[in-house]
This record gives structure tokens, C-alpha cells and sequence, in this order.
């Protein structure tokens, strides 16, 4: 029987044309469905940057960074200020070949290593007809060089900038800090289109705390461009929001003092209003000039300042931890007297040395002077800083009673200034000897923190704080440096009132009068620590003095500190407040390495109170902050 042909088939024929059909029907949607898509990735999602680039062709649309924000000391002086630079700026995407422009502009500018990653760290993160800032600070004769072949460039041209500077260089370094070139890492923490056009960002201290406030807000302006990018007249223009200024607290004067009583000494000092809070003076020593960092440092400068032996980017006043010696010994009498162990006239022996009852080893806690100070109360306690009187003070209150009044005073918390890097210290207790030594608590540990020294650590900025407290009574304000804030448009200043800190109260008030009595025998008393240094001040002082250890000699504890190596020598510390009264003043100083020797830091301290008492009303109420003018929107044309 014949078979018959498939392709003949009708119905075979049909069904095949119906696949390839449905087939070229699928195909056709898919590719319209993909042509819409496209169109709407275009006409909708890509639409900005597409018409942004069309109108580039013609215009170029240039953010204006605004004024930051200037810093005032509290009478008026300029800490921080805008000086006019040139920037030598590229857009890519108007350059032929940015390889090989930027390979050709190294031949006429001096491009360091610093401005070319600078300059491909933005470019990453910046969009290509945006300008991006390629060198800074051009001298003059650079200006001059690039102008003359500027036709070769297309796409780069000089800016006249506000560069950041550091009148008083290393005087202020520490509290008001620097800025630096603006990194792919500071944008991820802000708005990157509020920071178009902007070179600097703040890095440390106040200019990184208060980055936001003082900053301000760009401007634009739109301008008419020729073939080459260059710009040929401005066809619209909105001017930028300058940043706020800032008023301190800190006065110049004293802050100039303290720097020089510390000439040639490792250390610091802090200065403070223990009724408002206002930190008059932070001096780190040694210090560093911030204007080598405004436009990036360089790698040998940089080296030099890390390698040098005296550290000086450590911030001493604020970062820095010391044991604090005897400056501990008021808050430890403080303790005792609330707990009721002592009584300010109680006398109690106090020999060359204390042995712990029943320790079976016999180990002698000495007092600093190996005949001892006999029968001993607590004003004499603390004017002649008697080891031997707290250790066993502190054997008898515990870890746990001296650790709880030494949180109320704040060591082991950080202070509230608001600032990056302050530290907490250490505030040790038998839970963290446990978690980051390993070993348990011993009898020895608590008597040592009866005399500042083992594990405790606390910083000046704690020190001063706590100090406070022990002159108003309990009552102290937080420490800040921030006394105003002026709006540079309106002239307007807010001034920011001090916020007290939580309360410390004691189980009777006369307790601060007995404590306060004895640090004040520290000054009047000829067997006082500090009278050789205070004597014939006007005014009544109460302080303490402190040597903390750094190097202990087991065989030999009165071993002259000048007989071993610098770095093993003890620190000098030295605490005081004046007028007793109505305290007005704070001063803490931290010499390092000074020896067995008192006079030091006392010596400091002395210079500074010198300085206050002669200029007492210009510091406490200065007026020159009212007379700032506003600031002039012309200038940011």
C-alpha cells in the first residue's frame, strides 16, 4: 500500500505553521518588550544624567562649597580661620585622555603622591562632569606656569578656594584639632550631595565633632561654556550657606601660660571653671603644628611625628592614662568618712610601713619617707600625703566601697565633652582584674588604690572634673569647650548654658569642709607638700600633690628616681582649685618622668594661677564675641 508524503499532509502543514507562528510571534514581543524597556530606562531611570550630559554640552552646572564655619576663643581671638588658596581642578569627562592629562599637568604642577590618591579616591565616588579637586594650596608661580598653557588642558582649571588655618599652630592643636582632605570615608557618613565642591573635612578634635555645624551648605552657579569646557560667562547663581562659627571656652592667654610653663616638659594640663564647666586651658605637651595636615601631610613628616619619642599626636589632656598617685587620696578620705571608719580628728599611728593583718608573707607597704609620719590625723593625712594613713583606710573600706565612690566622681567613665578619643580610663575592680588579667583579687590590690597607685588609671580631663566636684561640694557642670555658636549671616550668637552633672551627696556636708581642710593644709601648712611653691599667693588655694610610679625598686623603695633611666622615672601630678570659698578656678598639670621631685607640676600650676588672678575679670566675662560683625555674602562670589 502507498504511504502518503508528510509534507503533503494538511493538517502536519498546519500545526507547523502554527509553532513557527506562536515561535516569530514570541519573538517579536520579547524584542518589543525589551525596546520598551530600554526606552524606559532612558526616557525615565537614565533621563537626569542623559539630559545632565546634553546640557553640559553647552552648560556646566558648579557647586560653590561654603565658608566653613570660623573658631573664636572666648574673648574673641581666631583659632581657626579661612585663608584664599588655589586649587588646580579636573573634570573628567571633559579631558581627551585623563591618563595622559594628568601624566602632562605633573610636568607643570607638583602633583605628590597624597594629591594622586586623593584625587582617585574621589574619582571613584564622584560623578564625571563633577570637578574634582587635584592639588591645593598653588603658590603663585604655579598659577602662573599652569595659566600660560592652560589651552592644552581642557577639562582643568584654577580655583580660588578658602584654605583652612591654624593661626596659634600648635597651641590649639589638641582641642580644636584639623581638617584634612575630604575622603571616599568621611562620605559615607554624610549627605555626599550637601558635600559637592568641598575640599575639607574635619579629622579630630572640634573640627571633627562639630564637622556638621560648621560646614554650612553648598551653592551653585551655572555657566556658559565653550567647545574646550572653558567657562565663557555665568548664566545663573545661588550662593552657598555659610557654616556656623564657633565660640570656645578656652582663653588664649591661659592657654598660652600653660603651654609655656610645660616648655621642655612631657605632659599635660586642663584648666576649668568647676562652677560652669568651661575648660579655660587643655595643653598636651609636646604638641604639633595642624596647618601640616589641612592639605595632607607628608609621608616623612608624617614618620617623623609618629616616631618621635615624645608621641606628639597623643592627646595627653584628653587620651592619655595615668596612675594618679596621691591626687586620689582626698576621694579615698571622702570614702572613709562616709563609710565612718575615720574621723577628721581621730589620730591614728602611722609608721614607716603597713603590713597587711594576718598576710603571712609580711610584705611592707612603705610610706614614702622611711621614718614615717607618727600620729596622724586626716588634715595632716593629706597636707603631707602619709601613705601609711590609707593603706590601712583602704584595706578596711573594701574594693567594692572604693570603687563605688570613685564612679560617682566619674573615673573609669568617659567625660562628657563630647569628643572623639577621650578616654575612660581604668577603674579596676575584682571582676575586671578576673576578665583581663586572669588572677583573682588580693588584700595587696586594694591597699595600693588607697594610694593612686596598681591598676587604677584616670586622665587629666577626669582628674580636673573630679576636682571640681570636690570644690563645689557635689555639685559640679559637665566639661565642654563650646561656650557659643554665631550666625555668621545674622551676626546672632546663642550662648549654650552649662548642664550640671549628677549630684553627689554624702551622708553628712561637713564632710567636704574636712576634706577640703586638709587639702588646703597641703598649701598653707609649712609642712604642706605644695608650700614652698604657693607661698605668698593672695588668695586661698587647696590642692594636692602626687609622685605615681612608674618604675618600683623592690629591694630599695627610696632609691633616688634620678638614678634610673628617663622613661622609668616617676610622674609629678598636682591638683588644686582656688578661691577655697567660692572656687572660680581649676588647675590639673601631669609632668611625666619628673623624678621623685614635688616641685614640677605645683610649679606649673603656680605660673597658671599667677596669669588668672592678674587677668580674673577679662577671662570670666569677656565681651569681645559681642562686637564680631556678620558675615558678608559678597564674599562668597
Amino acid at each position: 500500500m502507498k504511504r502518503r508524503d508528510p509534507l503533503a499532509d494538511p493538517a502536519s502543514q498546519k500545526r507547523l505553521f502554527n509553532y513557527r507562528t506562536l515561535v516569530t510571534a514570541l519573538a517579536v514581543i520579547l524584542l518589543f518588550m525589551a525596546a520598551i524597556a530600554r526606552l524606559v530606562q532612558l526616557q525615565i531611570f537614565d533621563h537626569k544624567d542623559y539630559a545632565q550630559a546634553a546640557r553640559e554640552n553647552r552648560v556646566r552646572v558648579q557647586p560653590i562649597p561654603p565658608p566653613r564655619g570660623l573658631i573664636y576663643s572666648r574673648s574673641g581671638q581666631l583659632l581657626a580661620e579661612n585663608v584664599p588658596s588655589y586649587t588646580l581642578a579636573v573634570i573628567p569627562d571633559e579631558t581627551h585622555d585623563l591618563a595622559s592629562t594628568l601624566k602632562a599637568l605633573a610636568k607643570i604642577v607638583t602633583l605628590s603622591p597624597e594629591d594622586l590618591r586623593s584625587f582617585k579616591a574621589l574619582r571613584s565616588i564622584t560623578p564625571g562632569y563633577r570637578e574634582i579637586p587635584l592639588a591645593t594650596h598653588l603658590s603663585q608661580a604655579t598659577v602662573a606656569r599652569f595659566a600660560v598653557n592652560r589651552y592644552r588642558f581642557p577639562g582643568v582649571e584654577i580655583q580660588s578656594r578658602l584654605r583652612r588655618y591654624y593661626p596659634y599652630t600648635a597651641l590649639t592643636a589638641d582641642t580644636i584639632g584639623y581638617v584634612g582632605r575630604i575622603s571616599e570615608t568621611d562620605l559615607k557618613h554624610v549627605d555626599p550631595s550637601d558635600y559637592a565642591g568641598t575640599v575639607y573635612f574635619g579629622k579630630s578634635g572640634l573640627e571633627l565633632t562639630d564637622q556638621s555645624r560648621l560646614h554650612g551648605h553648598p551653592g551653585y552657579k551655572v555657566m556658559e561654556v565653550d567647545a574646550d569646557g572653558q567657562p565663557v560667562g555665568a548664566l545663573k547663581r545661588q550662593l552657598p550657606t555659610p557654616g556656623a562659627d564657633l565660640i570656645l571656652t578656652l582663653d588664649i592667654g591661659l592657654q598660652r601660660v600653660a603651654q609655656q610653663a610645660m616648655k621642655g616638659k612631657r605632659g599635660a594640663v586642663v584648666v576649668m571653671n568647676p562652677r560652669s564647666g568651661a575648660i579655660l586651658a587643655a595643653v598636651s605637651n609636646p604638641a604639633y603644628n595642624p596647618n601640616w595636615f589641612v592639605d595632607g601631610i607628608s609621608s616623612r613628616r608624617y614618620q617623623e611625628l609618629v616616631g618621635s619619642p615624645g608621641n606628639p599626636l597623643w592627646n595627653r589632656a584628653f587620651a592619655a592614662s595615668y596612675a594618679p598617685g596621691s591626687m586620689i587620696k582626698p576621694f579615698i578620705a571622702l570614702a572613709g568618712l562616709n563609710a565612718r571608719i575615720i574621723k577628721p580628728q581621730t589620730e591614728v599611728f602611722s609608721g614607716p610601713y603597713y603590713i597587711i593583718p594576718g598576710d603571712k608573707t609580711r610584705h611592707k607597704f612603705w610610706d614614702w619617707t622611711p621614718y614615717g609620719h607618727g600620729w596622724t590625723n586626716l588634715t595632716k593625712a593629706i597636707a603631707q600625703s602619709v601613705d601609711t594613713y590609707f593603706y590601712p583606710l583602704a584595706y578596711q573600706l573594701g574594693i567594692r566601697r572604693i570603687d563605688d565612690m570613685l564612679s560617682r566622681f566619674g573615673f573609669g567613665q568617659r567625660p562628657p565633652l563630647g569628643m572623639p578619643g577621650v578616654a575612660a580610663g581604668v577603674l579596676p575592680s575584682p571582676a575586671w582584674k578576673r576578665r583581663t588579667q586572669g588572677h583573682p583579687w588580693y588584700p595587696g590590690d586594694t591597699v595600693l588604690m588607697g594610694i593612686g597607685q596598681g591598676y587604677l588609671q584616670v586622665t587629666p580631663l577626669q582628674l580636673a572634673t573630679a576636682v571640681s566636684e570636690i570644690a563645689m561640694r557635689g555639685h559640679a557642670s559637665r566639661p565642654h569647650l563650646l561656650r557659643a555658636i554665631r550666625n555668621p549671616v545674622d551676626g546672632r550668637i546663642e550662648a549654650l548654658p552649662s548642664q550640671p552633672l549628677p549630684a553627689i551627696t554624702l551622708k553628712h556636708e561637713a564632710y567636704w569642709g574636712d576634706v577640703i581642710a586638709g587639702m588646703q593644709a597641703v598649701i598653707d601648712s609649712p609642712a604642706g607638700t605644695a608650700y614652698q611653691e604657693f607661698h605668698g599667693f593672695p588668695l586661698p588655694v587647696a590642692g594636692k600633690t602626687g609622685t605615681a610610679q612608674v618604675y618600683a625598686n623592690p629591694k630599695n623603695p627610696f632609691l633616688k628616681r634620678l638614678h634610673i633611666p628617663y622613661r622609668l622615672r616617676d610622674n609629678a601630678l598636682f591638683e588644686a582649685f582656688t578661691p577655697v570659698k567660692h572656687p572660680e578656678l581649676v588647675v590639673v598639670v601631669i609632668v611625666e618622668h619628673a623624678g621623685d621631685r614635688l616641685g614640677p607640676a605645683s610649679g606649673v600650676t603656680r605660673k597658671i594661677m599667677n596669669y588668672w588672678l592678674a587677668h580674673r575679670q577679662a577671662i570670666e566675662h569677656p565681651v569681645a564675641p559681642l562686637s564680631l560683625q556678620p558675615f558678608k555674602r559678597a564674599a562668597t562670589h
